[in-house]
């Protein structure tokens, strides 16, 4: 049964996670701009017309159409930074592993707790 007071993290575990959530934010910013380059449009020819019924579509299509953009490319920046922190966060794992595993081998690790 395991200690529930017992925490343990496995580094290389958290640092594939790190790498995955990368590749998701590497993904959606592609999106993002596949998206921004399939939607472009030129204002001085934009494909709804310059007529009434374009004037009208443009004042719901233009917030909205930035608000999606925007959010896309904010998705993908958020990942990134997610990404970046889990490898960090399983880098000071290892290095916290390792340095510990070096005090136990040196026998810096604390008090013998075998000696009476």
């Amino acid at each position: 049964m395991a200690d529930e007071n017992v925490f343990a993290a496995d580094p290389e575990r958290i640092k594939s996670g790190g790498n995955a959530t990368g590749n998701v934010a590497d993904l959606t910013g592609e999106a993002a701009d596949r998206f921004a380059d399939a939607t472009a449009y030129d204002m001085a020819d934009p494909p709804w017309g310059n007529d009434s019924y374009g004037n009208q579509y443009i004042q719901n299509y233009i917030p909205v159409h930035t608000m999606l953009r925007n959010g896309i490319r904010d998705l993908s920046l958020a990942l990134e930074s997610a990404a970046r922190l889990t490898l960090n966060s399983g880098r000071s794992f290892e290095t916290a592993k390792s340095d510990n595993m070096d005090n136990i081998r040196r026998g810096s690790g604390g008090p013998d707790v075998h000696r009476v």
